[in-house]
């Protein structure tokens, strides 16, 4: 029965991320142009735009993926409190990552299972891998070198992990994200 629910969960998660990759992918905004470098310069701007557009999106599915492992996959209390004392930690890691480059989405992943103290605890590695996949849906679009974009990407992303972890932090909620 507890394999199916992990198998239930993880087909929840891959849902979740599939759907936050098409609302990056579609429209007529995520079209690319071929051409001379000027419209190069065009998709970056355009698909810069529909990353800021979609940011509100992105924060929400960090929330979503981060709580579906806080609520769901996590029977503990003690245990819960526990991964998101980490998970607080990663979304503090994501914030330092955004000042001023960004990480592939491998080093992205690697730094999220860092901040983790229980590496091995199958819930984080769920939480990490939704989040990395959440990044890596946008990845490509940040090949532009838009730094801004990347790191209201990576601020997105490590807000809606605290969003979902503050009601079970035990260190006071105070975000990094007001200093950048």
């Amino acid at each position: 029965m507890t394999k199916k629910i992990q198998y239930l969960f993880q087909a929840a998660l891959s849902c979740l991320i599939l759907g936050l990759t098409a609302c990056g992918t579609t429209g007529s905004s995520a079209s690319s142009t071929t051409g001379t470098g000027a419209g190069t310069s065009s998709t970056g701007s355009t698909a810069s735009a529909m990353i800021e557009a979609a940011l509100p999106l992105i924060r929400t599915g960090a929330a979503v993926a981060t709580g579906a492992v806080l609520d769901f996959a996590v029977k503990q209390s003690s245990t819960r409190t526990r991964l998101a004392n980490e998970m607080y930690a990663a979304a503090n890691a994501v914030y330092s990552l955004s000042g001023g480059t960004f990480p592939a989405p491998a080093q992205f992943e690697s730094s999220i299972l860092a901040f983790g103290g229980s590496q091995t605890d199958a819930s984080y590695a769920q939480f990490s891998t939704a989040i990395a996949g959440l990044y890596a849906a946008y990845y490509p679009k940040l090949a532009t070198g838009d730094t801004k974009t990347a790191g209201d990407l990576l601020n997105a992303i490590a807000g809606g992990i605290e969003d979902a972890t503050q009601a079970y932090v035990t260190t006071p909620a105070t975000s990094v994200a007001a200093t950048n």
